[in-house]
């Protein structure tokens, strides 16, 4: 249950992260606050990819656990990417804060999903 509470804690942090990357709208043509219908389909899809990793959850096998924790690390490099685009928009540091605790959860779960005969040394 621990990978679940933290694929939706990821989920939650995800959200607020469009959020806050919306309200630092910087060119006409990126996601904003004004156009509520596109945010509407971010979460939507945004929902929709946090599916697989959910429902691998619930299975225990080790290829399963591998396979959930490739997928999740795609989310950690969403995470990572959107780091530098606050460090670069001096009043947009928010982003980075919030990208970070994203990078932080992401890497967590992934650590958290992995079998733990991933670390034993044989």
């Amino acid at each position: 249950m621990k990978r679940l509470g933290l694929l939706f804690l990821m989920l939650i942090v995800s959200i607020v992260t469009l959020f806050v990357t919306a309200y630092y709208q910087r060119d006409m043509n990126t996601l904003s606050l004004n156009d509520p219908q596109v945010i509407q389909a971010s979460i939507i899809v945004m929902v929709i990819l946090f599916i697989p990793p959910v429902l691998l959850s619930f299975f225990n096998h080790k290829f399963w656990r591998f396979l959930s924790a490739i997928y999740q690390s795609m989310f950690f490099l969403g995470f990572i990417i959107l780091v530098p685009t606050g460090v670069f928009s001096f009043n947009a540091v928010f982003i980075s804060i919030v990208s970070l605790v994203g990078a932080v959860i992401s890497i967590w779960s992934i650590f958290i999903t992995l079998p733990e005969s991933f670390f034993k040394e044989s």
